[in-house]
């Protein structure tokens, strides 16, 4: 396949960058905005069309094995079949049986006349990596990450992390193998992604790096996407929608905010985005970010007074102890590419902290950002009024 070394999540948690990316459409437009299952209960807004509805209505069979993290009903998302499906807070199946799954269906059904899109998840990778019968992996080391102190509990916590990484990748490889015995692999579009970082202090729930950078590798023989290259596309995973459906030589519905990178395949013409942007809405745990990334600048704004991370940060230190207040952070990620450094205040990178801050201005404007008219109410805010007013306004504890 070709691998792309600059694709970047719409949020560091699940739902809000899956509904980004399977809507082509951002959290702040689309609704969800964060986690859907409770005590969360973000949701779509109606109408909103997920990218099973769109291929469901070409005329696809649209088919859920496993994992799914943008809404509580996958049917009312578009999926005609599920398999094996489960929403957080429920019951999981390990790879190996969704990977068998697949492999039945493709067997037994995707062989015929009828395309198909298959929207497999995976839930290993994921805290506690245990799941399943998984053991840590560190027969080739441990790899930690420059923005973690190397000790020895960061050590356990990323060989269980390699562990549930080799899990996973044991199941694509059952599952590509499946396509290869069923005669598919050449005219099927492969997609592999994830929608954040791993869970560690400054990736998972941040919008720093290791938090935003997410895996995307594509695969079309017959459509002459692979060859193992690596593309360095400054891409957010909002642009997976439009780029697929051009591929399919599908309309892309007018509402869709991604940009489209089919032609670079054809004619190797580099997309022309100038920025990703990013948000995340957590006020229970004091983050409310928005942020946007440039080919060589990164604009963070806290609207609530979680802290920074200073880095390298020690694994088993309590977070809220480190670091101190900002609200604005600006990093120069050619000279600093792991956030170290806030240039905010200095006087010598003042018009490139201008420039990057208008530019996520606009951008909040063009999604239209709760956030400009103030704090943003969560779902058990509305859920918990609607409740109140049903009851009678009043009549359990005076007011008006």
């Amino acid at each position: 396949g070709v691998r792309f070394a600059r694709h970047f999540a719409t949020s560091p948690v699940c739902s809000p960058s899956r509904g980004a990316m399977l809507t082509g459409r951002y959290p702040q437009s689309n609704g969800l905005l964060g986690l859907t299952q409770p005590p969360y209960w973000w949701s779509l807004h109606p109408g909103e069309r997920h990218l099973a509805r769109i291929l469901g209505e070409a005329g696809y069979h649209t088919a859920l094995f496993g994992i799914q993290h943008e809404g509580t009903d996958a049917a009312a998302l578009g999926f005609a079949a599920r398999t094996l499906e489960h929403v957080p807070n429920s019951v999981t199946h390990p790879a190996h049986e969704v990977a068998a799954a697949v492999g039945a269906f493709l067997r037994a059904d995707g062989r015929g006349a009828t395309p198909f899109y298959a929207q497999i998840g995976l839930f290993e990778p994921h805290t506690p990596y245990a799941f399943g019968g998984v053991a840590p992996d560190d027969t080739l080391g441990v790899a930690v990450p420059p923005y973690v102190v190397d000790s020895p509990p960061a050590r356990q916590h990323l060989a269980g992390f390699q562990g549930a990484v080799r899990a996973a990748d044991r199941a694509v490889g059952t599952i590509l193998a499946a396509l290869d015995a069923a005669g598919l692999a050449e005219r099927t579009i492969v997609i592999f992604a994830t929608d954040h970082g791993i869970e560690l202090p400054r990736a998972k729930w941040f919008c720093y790096e290791p938090g935003l950078e997410a895996a995307l590798i594509m695969r079309w023989p017959g459509g002459g996407i692979g060859g193992g290259g690596v593309c360095d596309w400054l891409l957010s995973n909002v642009d997976l929608v439009p780029t697929l459906l051009e591929l399919l030589g599908l309309p892309c519905p007018a509402t869709v905010q991604g940009r489209s990178f089919a032609g670079a395949f054809r004619d190797g013409a580099a997309p022309t985005r100038e920025a990703v942007y990013a948000m995340f809405e957590a006020q229970a745990s004091r983050r409310v970010i928005r942020a946007v990334r440039t080919a060589r600048h990164k604009l963070i704004r806290n609207f609530a007074p979680a802290r920074p991370l200073r880095a390298p940060v020690d694994f088993a230190a309590p977070q809220e102890d480190m670091g101190a207040n900002a609200i604005v952070e600006f990093y120069d990620l050619a000279v600093d590419p792991r956030e170290f450094h806030n240039l905010a205040d200095s006087p010598g990178h003042a018009d490139a902290y201008a420039a990057t801050s208008d530019l996520l201005w606009r951008w909040l404007e063009e999604v239209d950002d709760p956030l400009l008219a103030g704090p943003v109410a969560t779902p058990i805010y509305h859920l918990a009024m609607a409740e109140y007013r049903a009851s009678g306004r009043g009549r359990h504890g005076g007011g008006r």
